[in-house]
């Protein structure tokens, strides 16, 4: 099997050290960028299995960078930064970020996370399904091909919020508990976190839901977690 390629972006020569030794021991092949613009080159030479991307960096900072990057690449976006601002975590995972790790951390738990993110990006390409097509109103999801559409329109969405839409409307009206949503999707117990379940739901919200703030499909329900809502817009045009 061909190697994973992973590019870490990170403007800390020492974190790139740290890091690459790891991820090559791994096995994987590391592309090292320390600037956004160096990072946006080799993004036109290359496309990586993964990328482990810092917040603070000297020219362009990690969120804005990534929401750039998002416009072409929509395999996983693993963010390790020292900032301790929640709203940076938010942020992050909003443009399109599918994990988050501190700084500093446990090189051997980037490791897992970086397994753990690939993992559920091949169960995506290539995990057999009975179902060719899951069909609501307004609604198609096409199990074989990845994709959504909303009224006949497509909607290009990530693999995690694909993973999710999935787990949701393959079990109509139940109700999961994002602990077990976030197993799910990210395959990690250990490093559980509600607030990157409830962004990536937001993210997901925002592109099918013809109205984000009042969801149609993938409803909340109260102080237990979210359930797919399998009559979508037909339920919502007989109120």
């Amino acid at each position: 099997m061909k190697p994973n390629v992973i590019f870490v972006i990170d403007d800390d020569p020492d974190i790139q050290q740290l890091v690459t030794a790891f991820l090559s021991h791994e096995g994987y092949i590391v592309r090292n960028a320390l600037s956004a613009s160096e990072a946006l080159r080799l993004l036109t030479i290359e496309e990586p299995d993964l990328i482990v991307l810092d917040i603070q960096m000297p020219d362009m900072d990690g969120i804005t960078l990534c929401d750039n990057i998002r416009k072409h690449y929509r395999r996983p976006i693993l963010f390790v930064s020292g900032s301790r601002n929640q709203e940076h975590k938010t942020l992050s995972l909003k443009t399109g970020g599918d994990d988050f790790i501190s700084k500093p951390f446990d090189p051997e738990d980037l490791v897992l996370r970086v397994k753990a993110n690939l993992r559920w990006s091949r169960l995506i390409d290539l995990t057999p399904t009975k179902e060719s097509k899951l069909e609501f109103p307004g609604l198609s999801i096409d199990l074989e091909r990845k994709t959504v559409t909303v009224n006949h329109r497509p909607v290009p969405l990530l693999a995690k919020e694909f993973q999710l839409l999935v787990e949701l409307a393959k079990k109509p009206n139940l109700v999961f508990h994002p602990e077990q949503l976030y197993r799910q999707a990210w395959d990690d117990d250990a490093n559980y976190s509600k607030d990157t379940v409830k962004a990536h739901i937001s993210n997901l919200r925002r592109k099918i839901e013809p109205t984000p703030a009042e969801p149609r499909y993938i409803m909340t329900v109260s102080r237990l977690g979210y359930k797919f809502n399998p009559y979508g817009v037909a339920a919502s045009e007989k109120r």
